[in-house]
């Protein structure tokens, strides 16, 4: 039996196509620990209850996954809901947090808008999302998030700083499909950040460039190798509604 003809092409990301990606890095354990609210979310969740004073408020985690940045959030006492589009994800973060009282349930959104109420919540994180949104659901997503926060509510969002795509493009040796491995679909800078969500409806605090997570000694480290500079490799943007 022969094999399928190579031909290079690139992907044309479909939300089937995302669904069967983003399942096997789920699934494998192995990137459990790569998953960003996994090894940034405490230094997200510190920075923006330094900024905001979370406790008190309703807060959001919008695309929660299996709870990475939740769990930072009732680490430092806040209570908080998320909103999941993976029945499996949710699933697996309702069970995870059966017994912590902060927990506000997850809800299950296959389209949108979701059935969250209007205005509902004071504060909404959107982590490592807006880079992977298809163009299509760009538009959907922001009003969305729009939709269910408070007037004066916040949105605390994040993604890579002015990411060089192809250098994370990869290519399938059985078919010839290219793709970026994380399904990225766009670079942003705080500039462009700035006026994606202000599009959005949101005026703009702040967005900044940052580096989550990075401890005195490493921040050294990081000065040595390049030269009194520490790059930053991440992008803060909080919003008012």
């Amino acid at each position: 039996m022969s094999s399928p003809a190579y031909e290079p092409h690139d992907v044309d990301w479909t939300p089937e196509k995302v669904d069967r990606l983003w399942g096997y890095y789920a699934t494998n354990d192995a990137y459990r620990s790569q998953f960003f609210s996994a090894h940034s979310g405490g230094a997200i969740v510190a920075r923006a209850d330094g900024e905001l004073r979370l406790r008190g408020k309703r807060v959001l985690d919008f695309g929660c996954g299996r709870g990475d940045l939740l769990a930072a959030l009732y680490a430092r006492g806040i209570a908080a809901s998320g909103l999941e589009f993976s029945t499996g994800a949710a699933d697996e973060t309702r069970a995870r947090f059966a017994a912590e009282p902060l927990f506000g349930g997850v809800e299950v959104a296959r389209d949108l808008p979701s059935d969250l109420p209007d205005a509902s919540f004071d504060v909404v994180f959107l982590v490592e999302v807006v880079e992977h949104l298809l163009e299509t659901q760009l538009e959907p997503t922001l009003a969305e998030v729009a939709r269910v926060l408070a007037p004066g509510g916040r949105i605390v969002a994040t993604t890579p700083n002015g990411e060089e795509l192809a250098a994370s493009v990869v290519r399938c040796p059985d078919c010839g499909a290219t793709f970026h491995r994380w399904q990225h679909q766009r670079a942003l800078t705080t500039a462009s950040m700035a006026a994606l969500f202000e599009r959005a409806g949101f005026a703009t605090e702040r967005s900044d460039g940052v580096f989550w997570g990075l401890s005195r000694t490493a921040e050294l480290r990081t000065r040595l190798r390049n030269r009194g500079r520490v790059p930053r490799p991440h992008l803060l943007y909080v919003g008012r509604r």
